[in-house]
């Protein structure tokens, strides 16, 4: 089983299984981000900036609608390949 790092500005650095979704993993680690849709990319409260989107698994089509920026992902859309820096999207 491969790991990932996982950081997110302002909260501690942790660890996760790739393959590991984005949202499952901060929420089980202590990174408050909100899902209003249950996860299932129907709003973008859980909208996050990443530095490099090859860390995590291709954009799906249901995301689009909700991105404001190419650095942009829905957390409840996409899974952790490889370690990855993000922040909280901005206004969430």
């Amino acid at each position: 089983m491969s790991i990932a790092t996982v950081q997110v500005e302002g909260y501690e650095t942790f660890t996760v299984s790739v393959g590991t979704c984005l949202l499952d993993a901060c929420e089980e680690n202590g990174v408050p981000i909100e899902s209003a849709c249950g996860g299932f990319a129907a709003c973008n409260s859980c909208r996050v900036d990443v530095s490099e989107m090859s860390s995590l698994s291709p954009l799906v089509e249901e995301e689009e609608a909700f991105l404001d920026s190419p650095s942009h992902r829905l957390a409840c859309q996409c899974q952790v390949l490889s370690d990855v820096r993000l922040s909280l999207a901005p206004g969430m």
